[in-house]
């Protein structure tokens, strides 16, 4: 069985203003969405996930509409992961609310093609001190989820979040740009025991990518202005039955 999909990463609505004194406005982000929406309807995938940063203010509801309806234009079904500008570095519950009624669920799964596509909330990983226990709940999910991908003959099962596992090493140091160690170890163990095909992921506004076991970690460069030497791009993923190609293309 083969298929493709397409991920996009950090649409992140007013980021170039944000690092550029003198500018305001979001028509930065609008050009570059477009681009990656037309591009991507050439390309004409199954469907679109977004590894996070949808907006860069998460009170502003005029970006969350604008990324709506941008998405909307799309020829196939979008999925969204949620990031840490969506929510803040240390959500509350009601960031998590307000994520929620404006974009849908911020951890579930779905199933393509005898494939398992598990979305995951990686800033609830990154800090859950204002939301106790919410970290407990969505490593449980995570668990629960692969042994049901298992017991379904699932031929991959692959996840994606907003922040990466790590850069390099597996026991490298917390930073702001990986999970930390107490929730990366978590799911690296259950990257082994389930086998996972791939773990996709945003942040860096750049790309990287690094092998764990038999699992590709794969972080994308982003749709707005990018960070690293990479241009603002989107990821076509082609799966053909074991098989996973894939292949980051400049807007």
């Amino acid at each position: 069985m083969s298929y493709k999909f397409i991920q996009m990463s950090d649409p992140q609505l007013g980021f170039y203003a944000s690092r550029h004194p003198g500018v305001t406005g979001i028509d930065y982000e609008i050009e570059h969405l477009s681009k990656a929406v037309s591009l991507t309807n050439k390309i004409n995938p199954d469907f679109v996930i977004t590894t996070g940063d949808l907006t860069q203010d998460r009170l502003d509801s005029e970006q969350a509409r604008i990324v709506k309806e941008l998405y909307s234009k799309l020829n196939c079904k979008y999925y969204f992961a949620s990031g840490n500008a969506d929510l803040t570095n240390s959500p509350q519950f009601e960031d998590i609310e307000r994520y929620r009624k404006r974009f849908g669920p911020d951890f579930y799964s779905f199933n393509h093609s005898n494939s398992q596509f598990i979305i995951l909330n990686s800033t609830v990983l990154f800090d859950p001190s204002q939301i106790p226990g919410e970290d407990i709940n969505q490593i449980q999910f995570l668990t629960n989820e692969l042994e049901s991908g298992r017991k379904n003959n699932s031929q991959h099962q692959m996840i994606f979040m907003h922040h990466p596992l790590f850069g390099s090493q597996p026991d490298e140091e917390d930073s702001e740009k990986v999970l930390p160690k107490t929730q990366r170890y978590q799911i690296l163990d259950l990257l082994e025991k389930y086998n996972v095909t791939a773990v996709f992921t945003g942040h860096w506004h750049s790309n990287n990518i690094v092998q764990y076991k038999n699992t590709r970690l794969i972080t994308s460069g982003p749709i707005t202005f990018g960070l690293g030497e990479d241009p603002s791009g989107i990821r076509i993923i082609e799966i053909n039955n074991q098989q996973i190609n894939h292949e980051y293309i400049p807007l």
